[in-house]
């Protein structure tokens, strides 16, 4: 079976990624071909899928779009949407390095203790909500939080492997850059990776994906003064902060082995179908004149900022 990828961030391998590696652990003989893929696996950088015409589309984004089914096939990406065979609520975090291990909770006290007070780790802040730095500055007032992104950066320059210097605090400022429902990112699991209690603030869904006892939860604006009485209380009193810290950190459903089962079924559902059987979008009607109009959109883009 011939696949490609289109429109997948900066530094994506199409020969070596977690897709491709996935299509072959389950015994599907696939190979890569970027002239005439029988099925294309597309993100959410670009817009090279519109020179493909004649393939099955599945979409995959990290970010908060919401996948666009007049184009695509099928997707995966954090909604909790319902749309028979054609979706999967597959995040992000899967994917990462250290998620598989979440399940299995080992720390030292003393060492968890033994450590600085809180980070912050951001590199943009041009698209995010502006409430993530204005809980960074009120948090401030009671300690000093080191902040080694490039954004808000106080220790000298922006740190080299994010991973190593968040695991020397106790807690871990884990907000997203939007609040949306199932809108889940790294930015929670990380810290749980390395055992720095996370404080989050995202996805007011939250609660289904991770057990909400192991991090503390800042619902809105309005419950920030709590959320720091919280903190503080966590970061005064030993025995209260590994009490917290020892809360498992996954859900009995929604262990990692379970994400992978189901992207499992989900990949199989499509590739056990021919080409043919398995498109889903339709060919005529509106949908048709959609995406003749985006197409021309598109064109005209190219050939603007071609000119200028």
């Amino acid at each position: 079976m011939r696949v490609y990828f289109v429109d997948f961030w900066k530094g994506f391998d199409a020969n070596d990624n977690f897709f491709i590696h996935r299509l072959r652990s389950l015994g599907l003989d696939v190979c890569l071909d970027s002239e005439r893929p029988e099925y294309l696996f597309c993100s959410s950088f670009g817009h090279a899928h519109l020179r493909y015409t004649d393939c099955v589309k599945i979409y995959f984004t990290g970010e908060n779009d919401v996948p666009d089914f007049n184009w695509y096939d099928y997707a995966m990406a954090f909604h909790p949407l319902s749309f028979g065979d054609r979706y999967l609520r597959f995040p992000l975090y899967v994917l990462y390095k250290g998620f598989e291990g979440l399940s299995e909770k080992c720390f030292d006290a003393s060492t968890a203790l033994d450590r600085k007070f809180c980070n912050f780790v951001y590199s943009n802040a041009r698209w995010a909500d502006p409430f993530r730095d204005r809980f960074f500055r009120e948090l401030s007032k009671y300690k000093k939080i080191d902040s080694g992104g490039r954004h808000l950066n106080n220790i000298g320059g922006p740190v080299a492997d994010k991973m190593t210097f968040i695991r020397d605090y106790k807690f871990t400022i884990a907000f997203e850059n939007s609040a949306l429902p199932g809108y889940t990112t790294e930015k929670l699991m990380e810290p749980m990776v390395v055992n720095s209690l996370p404080i989050y603030w995202g996805n007011p869904c939250v609660e289904d994906d991770f057990n909400e006892r192991s991090f503390i939860r800042v619902r809105s604006e309005v419950d920030m003064k709590r959320a720091i009485e919280e903190i503080i209380r966590l970061d005064t009193d030993d025995d209260a902060y590994l009490v917290k810290l020892s809360e498992p950190w996954t859900l009995p459903d929604m262990r990692p082995a379970d994400w992978l089962a189901r992207l499992d079924a989900f990949l199989l559902s499509i590739f056990k179908q021919s080409p043919e059987e398995a498109r889903r979008c339709t060919e005529y009607g509106f949908a048709r004149l959609y995406r003749q109009k985006v197409r021309k959109r598109e064109r005209i883009n190219r050939l603007f900022f071609w000119r200028k």
